[in-house]
């Protein structure tokens, strides 16, 4: 079934604590259709549910995700690619950004587990967390690769990313990522302050429960006010900028550059695309 891309359940060590888990390990936990309609469904059962206190994000496999699923975002005739229509790459981003409103507004505190790739699409659902834990070492450890290469394939990150990220990280390191598209490790993903801690992949679980448990046993109306309160700060005007983003990125949808970068992502291609600003 669709809603079991991604996972909604108690905490087996306090039921206060919910673990919302993406679940598409075969396809990198790309995000496609299915699975942001189903992240929207349980951020909703996590916000109806008062006896819920914290949210831990989690996903299943090597990697956190590869970000949006380039397959949904061109359209294949042959052996040719063409850009989708403008309806359905505004519906594509508004499904996005239903599913970043929800999390960013959450009634609870978060925290997310990150991993292997955390890319795109996928590092700004999980940047809009309050706090992220991340693994360390290399490949073969499944440590942290975070990185926002939309630029690099035509468009802009556009669920909130890079308005969550100038203030997480300031600006000097978030435009560095943002304009660039490269990809940090735990390493640097630490030093700058995208992950919170940064610990072997088999300890990130343990120490997310930690910290959600420490929160758990605060007083709910005093955690949900404080949350609220430091988003208000953080985004006075929440709703205009979030609306400005998403149009943005609907038009970097239509040109004829994102259908190339598109295009090099899906072949697998090893030629850089010339971009020609269309």
């Amino acid at each position: 079934m669709a809603e079991d891309v991604v996972l909604l359940e108690k905490a087996k060590e306090n039921e206060h604590v919910a673990v919302l888990t993406l679940n598409r390990p075969d396809a990198g936990n790309a995000l496609n259709t299915p699975m942001l309609d189903a992240m929207s469904a349980k951020l909703d059962e996590v916000e109806s549910d008062t006896s819920i206190r914290v949210m831990i994000m989690k996903s299943n496999g090597v990697h956190s995700s590869f970000g949006a699923d380039l397959n949904e975002l061109v359209v294949k005739k042959g052996d040719e690619y063409t850009n989708m229509s403008k309806k359905d790459a505004k519906k594509h981003i508004d499904d996005g950004r239903i599913v970043a409103k929800k999390l960013f507004g959450l009634r609870v505190p978060t925290i997310g587990i990150v991993h292997g790739f955390c890319l795109g699409g996928g590092a700004e659902l999980y940047t809009l967390c309050d706090v992220l834990v991340g693994a360390s070492g290399g490949k073969e450890e499944h440590g942290l690769m975070y990185g926002f290469p939309e630029p690099t394939i035509g468009v802009m990150a556009g669920w909130m990313g890079p308005e969550v990220l100038i203030k997480r990280i300031g600006p000097g390191f978030a435009k560095d990522l943002l304009f660039t598209g490269r990809m940090i490790n735990g390493d640097e993903a630490f030093y700058m302050g995208v992950v919170q801690a940064l610990l072997a992949k088999d300890e990130l679980d343990g120490r997310a429960m930690k910290w959600a448990e420490m929160v758990a046993a605060n007083a709910p109306h005093a955690v949900e006010s404080t949350r609220r309160t430091l988003n208000r700060v953080l985004f006075p005007d929440f709703e205009t900028v979030v609306d400005s983003t998403g149009n943005e990125t609907v038009d970097n949808l239509m040109t004829a550059d994102f259908v190339k970068g598109a295009k090099k992502i899906l072949t697998r291609s090893k030629e850089q695309p010339k971009y020609e600003r269309r």
